[in-house]
């Protein structure tokens, strides 16, 4: 028993000094298997603001969470922010062949779809969360904090509008916090951020439809 303690113990550690770390990683230290079984460096994407979908096949949150980032990506295409966000999903746990199957079953968002078993990648990228998304920004570097779910409709969205402006997770959610919920009303106040109503502008002309889209899909 005391070994196992022992064990645990440092497996504990491992994970903390990993998650203090995390803010250090960059796209050209993550190496994954693509559909067509070849190595795939999220190098590849340095410039581009990188939408990472942490996963796998048997996590129901995650599987109910893939039509909303579909949805996610027709509402970028539709506001014109999409040009310069890749998104990604990295299946950890289970057998590729569970992963491509997955692929097929799913109504997945368009996606550079790749998969890792179990490493320090899962540890760092997920925290063994599922889903857990995250963000890399242009210049290559992995956001620390969580990144909203892509069914927190209007929150999510302004998430990635703001990497797109150079501005982290934590900062955004802060801004959103504080008067973002107005945007699926309208009643944004004049006091808002610069940043927030720059977003809104764009949100405002679609947001009819974006609502009835989001509405239709959960039920």
């Amino acid at each position: 028993m005391k070994k196992i303690g022992l064990l645990v113990g440092v497996l504990c550690f491992v994970c903390v000094v990993l998650q203090a770390q995390v803010k250090n990683f960059a796209l050209q230290q993550f190496r994954f298997e693509d559909t067509s079984g070849n190595k795939f460096n999220l190098e590849q994407l340095k410039g581009k603001v990188v939408f990472v979908d942490c996963w796998f096949p048997a996590c129901p949150p995650c599987r109910a969470e893939m039509p909303y980032s579909a949805l996610l990506q027709q509402r970028l295409s539709a506001m014109k922010m999409d040009s310069n966000i890749v998104f990604v999903t990295i299946s950890f746990k289970q057998t590729t062949a569970d992963w491509k199957l997955a692929l097929q079953q799913l109504q997945m968002p368009k996606a550079i779809h790749l998969y890792s078993p179990a490493s320090t990648y899962e540890i760092v990228l997920a925290g063994g969360n599922y889903p857990t998304y995250r963000i890399f920004n242009a210049a290559g570097i992995l956001d620390i904090e969580n990144t909203p779910y892509p069914s927190e409709l209007g929150k999510i969205d302004f998430i990635l509008f703001a990497a797109s402006q150079n501005i982290g997770v934590t900062a955004a959610k802060k801004i959103f916090d504080e008067q973002g919920e107005k945007l699926l009303t309208g009643k944004i106040q004049k006091s808002a951020s610069t940043l927030l109503n720059s977003f809104f502008e764009q949100f405002k002309p679609h947001r009819a439809n974006f609502k009835k889209a989001f509405t239709q899909l959960q039920h």
